[in-house]
C-alpha cells in the first residue's frame, strides 16, 4: 500500500510541476495580459453559440451510450456523460473514469458489461479522433476525396476487434455480442464523429473571430490536443499537456508560436469552464432524483 501511495504522490508532483512550469513560461514568454485581451473580445453571442454546440456534443454522446449500454434511460445516461466528462477533465491520470463504473454499478449493471461497453466506446473515441485528424490533414493537403475515404473506411478498424470478441466464450462477452452488429457499430461510429465535430466546432467558434486560424489547422490541433488526455501523466486538469499538444501540431503546420499557445489556452479554459457549468447545472437539477 505504501508503494502505491508513493507512486501516486510522485505522479501528483509531476502533474504539479508540469502545470506550474507551463503557467510560469506562458506568463514569461507570452503574457497573461494578452490572454485577458482575447477574453475581453469574446462576445456573449459567440460564447452562447459555442456553449450550445458543446452541450450538443454531450447530448450526442448520451445517445451513443444508449447504443453500447443496457441502460436506456436518457436522463441517467446524460448525467453519466456529464459527470464522467467533468471528472476526467479535472482529475489526473484518468481517475475520473472510475465515476463511470461507480454510477453504472448503482444502476445495477454488471462490472463485466460495463467494462466491455467502456472499452468498446473508448476504442471508437480513438478511431474517431484519428479519423477526424486524417480527414482534416488530407483537407489541409487539398485532397478531399482521400479525406472522405478515411472517414468512411475508418470503422473497419473496429471489426477485427469485434471478431475477436465474438470468439471469447465468457458469458458477459457472449451477452454483449448483440450490440456488436454492423448497424449498431456503424451507429456508434457516426455518433462518435458527430460528438467530436460539434465539440471541435464549438472550440473553433471561440477561436476564429479572435485568431483567424483556418478550419483545417484548428481541427488538426484540436484532435492532437484531445489525444493528450489519454497520457498516463499530464498537468493538473490537463493544463500544460493539452496546450502543448495543440500548439505542437499548429506550429509544425505554420501557425505563429505565441498565437498557437494563446489559442490552446483559450480553448482549454473554455472546456474547463463549460464542463464545470454543465456539471453544476446537472447536479442542481438532478440531486434529488
Amino acid at each position: 500500500m505504501l508503494k502505491i501511495d508513493r507512486k501516486r504522490t510522485v505522479q501528483l508532483l509531476i502533474s504539479g510541476v508540469i502545470t506550474i512550469g507551463f503557467l510560469y513560461f506562458f506568463d514569461r514568454f507570452i503574457g497573461f495580459d494578452r490572454l485577458i485581451t482575447l477574453f475581453r473580445n469574446i462576445t456573449l453571442q459567440q460564447f452562447l453559440l459555442a456553449f450550445a454546440l458543446y452541450l450538443a456534443s454531450y447530448l450526442i454522446r448520451t445517445l451513443r451510450w444508449s447504443l453500447s449500454l443496457d441502460l436506456k434511460d436518457l436522463k441517467k445516461l446524460f448525467k453519466l456523460t456529464v459527470f464522467n466528462t467533468f471528472f476526467n477533465i479535472i482529475l489526473p491520470f484518468r481517475v475520473g473514469e472510475l465515476s463511470f463504473f461507480y454510477m453504472l454499478k448503482k444502476e445495477g449493471l454488471s462490472l463485466g458489461h460495463t467494462t466491455i461497453s467502456f472499452i468498446t466506446t473508448r476504442l471508437f473515441d480513438g478511431i474517431g479522433i484519428v479519423s477526424i485528424f486524417l480527414f482534416f490533414y488530407f483537407l489541409y493537403l487539398d485532397n478531399l476525396l482521400l479525406g472522405l475515404s478515411t472517414l468512411i473506411l475508418s470503422p473497419l478498424f473496429f471489426f477485427p476487434v469485434a471478431t475477436i470478441m465474438k470468439k471469447i466464450k465468457h458469458h458477459e462477452v457472449l451477452n454483449y455480442q448483440s450490440k456488436l452488429t454492423f448497424k449498431n457499430t456503424i451507429g456508434i461510429y457516426i455518433l462518435t464523429i458527430m460528438t467530436l465535430a460539434f465539440k471541435f466546432l464549438a472550440f473553433y467558434i471561440i477561436l476564429f473571430p479572435l485568431t483567424g486560424l483556418s478550419v483545417s489547422l484548428s481541427f488538426l490541433a484540436f484532435s492532437i490536443a484531445d489525444l493528450t488526455t489519454v497520457l498516463p501523466i499530464h498537468g493538473i486538469a490537463g493544463i500544460g499537456t493539452y496546450e502543448s499538444g495543440f500548439s505542437g501540431i499548429a506550429v509544425i503546420l505554420g501557425a505563429e508560436k505565441d498565437l498557437a499557445f494563446l489559442s490552446a489556452t483559450l480553448v482549454h479554459i473554455f472546456i474547463i469552464f463549460s464542463s464545470s457549468l454543465i456539471a453544476l447545472i446537472t447536479y442542481l437539477t438532478t440531486k434529488n432524483s
